[in-house]
């Protein structure tokens, strides 16, 4: 697939990170990164204060140390991958897509998430198999949405640093964290990448938005300023 070439992969001159660990870190977190167009190298943004705080109004609805607390303890400890590997055991276990729907809606009444779950990953499925953007595998589906959960816990620590919300340090612990569960749990970027895109695709953001989203996907894996051609897994 062609990527349109836009400004990708922007670099802070004055990065203050020297350690190859962190670097590593805060590149678990690229694709989310992109998508706002924040520095790929530093733990500071490069955002304004303005964006910040309507970032962090979208995210969290309030702009306070608590709230942000909350979200952080939900994406460590269970995220949309929750949910999400209660739903694809069902997914994968029938090829028609409203047999599976109707198996997904008897299992779960009153819960339209996970049903909602199922539309929006089989319209992906659907649109890169037509497409021929990427594959997606069984392995891939089987292995979930943990960088998803994790690429935004990244970027709200950035967010919230940047805002004056957390310290440095707690910042550093939070992307440290999201680093080590993928390190963990994946083998490459590819792995990393695909498993956010699989949690974009379950929320569903809009056709445009979603095929920004695997257009970055795409430039990260190809083009030969992406930082994860650059940087070993």
């Amino acid at each position: 697939m062609k990527t349109k070439k836009t400004s990708l992969f922007n670099t802070n001159p004055q990065p203050g990170v020297v350690d190859s660990n962190r670097q590593h870190a805060l590149l678990i977190g690229l694709i989310a990164g992109e998508q706002k167009q924040f520095y790929t190298n530093s733990l500071t943004t490069g955002a304004n204060q303005e964006l910040l705080g309507s970032l962090l109004s979208e995210k969290t609805k309030m702009k306070d140390t608590l709230q942000i607390q909350l979200i952080f303890d939900f994406l460590k400890e269970e995220g949309e991958r929750g949910a999400y590997d209660i739903m694809i055991p069902l997914f994968l276990s029938n090829n028609d897509e409203k047999k599976r729907e109707t198996a997904i809606q008897e299992r779960f009444v009153g819960i339209e998430r996970f049903a909602q779950y199922c539309r929006n990953l089989n319209n992906f499925l659907q649109y890169i198999q037509s497409h021929s953007t990427l594959s997606i595998t069984y392995e891939d589906l089987q292995r979930g949405i943990l960088a998803w959960d994790l690429g935004k816990m990244i970027i709200l620590a950035r967010i919230a640093f940047d805002y004056g919300l957390i310290s440095e340090k707690e910042a550093w612990e939070y992307i440290e964290f999201a680093d080590k569960k993928c390190r963990e749990s994946f083998t490459s970027w590819e792995e990393v990448g695909k498993s956010y895109l699989l949690g974009q695709a379950v929320n569903y953001p809009g056709e445009e938005e979603f095929k920004k989203v695997i257009g970055y996907y795409c430039s990260a894996m190809e083009d030969a300023e992406s930082p994860w051609i650059n940087t070993p897994f």
